[in-house]
C-alpha cells in the first residue's frame, strides 16, 4: 500500500516533486528521518527481525499560501489503520478564547511558535519498526524506493499532539526555578506549538 501510494507521488509536476525532494533532504539532514541502512547494525537487525513492520503513507501537498513550507509532506497513518489503534488521550488543548483574551489585557504582547514541535520528540527505538518510510531521492516512477525510518514523533499521528503537550508541560516544571518566566508562558499560554503571551511592562515582556 506505502509503495503504491509512493510510486503515484511519483507522477506529480515536477515542482511538487522537486519541493518534496528538498523537504525530504531537510527532514534527513536535521536527523528526523535516517536511511535504514545507515543505523547502526543492531538497530537494523530489530528492525528487519521484527514481527511486524509499518510504512507510513504519505501524500505531497501544496499550499501556496505558505511562505516558510509551500510544498508539505503529509503522513497519513489513517490510510494503514494506525490512527484507529493508538490512543489519542483526552483533549488537553487550552482554551483558545481565554488566551486571547489574556493576551490583550497586558500592556505588551508577544507570539512565538516552537519550531517543528512534533519533530523534536525522539522515537524509542521499539517503535521504529512501525516507523518506515519509503523514498527515492529522484522520485522517478520506475526507480524503487529505498527505506527510511522515521526516528522523531510526526504530524498526523493521532497520539502524537498529547505526547508534545506533555513534553511541554514537564519542560515547564522542570525549569521552573531556573527559567521562571518561561513557566506561564509554557503552560498556561500555549496552543499546540503557539504560544501568545505578554506582561505590563516592556522589560517583563
Amino acid at each position: 500500500q506505502a509503495k503504491s501510494i509512493y510510486f503515484s507521488q511519483c507522477k506529480k509536476p515536477l515542482l511538487d516533486k522537486q519541493g518534496m525532494i528538498t523537504a525530504h533532504k531537510e527532514l534527513v539532514d536535521r536527523g528526523f528521518m535516517v536511511k535504514l541502512n545507515n543505523l547502526p547494525t543492531e538497530v537494523q537487525r530489530k528492525i528487519k527481525t521484527a514481527e511486524f513492520a509499518h510504512y507510513y503513507p504519505w501524500f505531497i501537498v501544496r499550499k501556496e499560501d505558505s511562505m516558510s513550507t509551500p510544498i508539505r509532506l503529509v503522513v497519513d497513518p489513517s490510510c494503514t489503520g494506525m490512527n484507529q489503534i493508538l490512543p489519542k488521550g483526552e483533549n488537553r488543548l487550552g482554551n483558545i478564547i481565554d488566551l486571547m483574551v489574556r493576551n490583550r489585557a497586558v500592556s505588551h504582547v508577544w507570539s512565538s511558535d516552537i519550531s517543528k514541535l512534533y519533530n523534536q520528540l525522539h522515537l524509542d527505538p521499539s517503535a521504529y519498526p512501525y516507523s518506515l518510510f519509503l523514498f527515492h531521492e529522484s522520485m522517478e516512477e520506475g526507480v524503487q524506493p529505498e527505506v527510511y525510518v522515521m526516528v522523531r514523533a510526526w504530524y498526523g499521528v493521532i497520539c502524537t499532539g498529547n505526547q508534545a503537550g506533555f513534553a511541554l508541560d514537564r519542560l515547564a516544571e522542570i525549569g521552573k526555578d531556573e527559567f521562571p518566566h518561561a513557566n506561564e508562558p509554557l503552560s498556561k499560554n500555549r496552543y499546540v506549538d503557539d504560544i501568545f503571551s505578554g506582561s505590563d511592562t516592556t522589560q517583563g515582556r
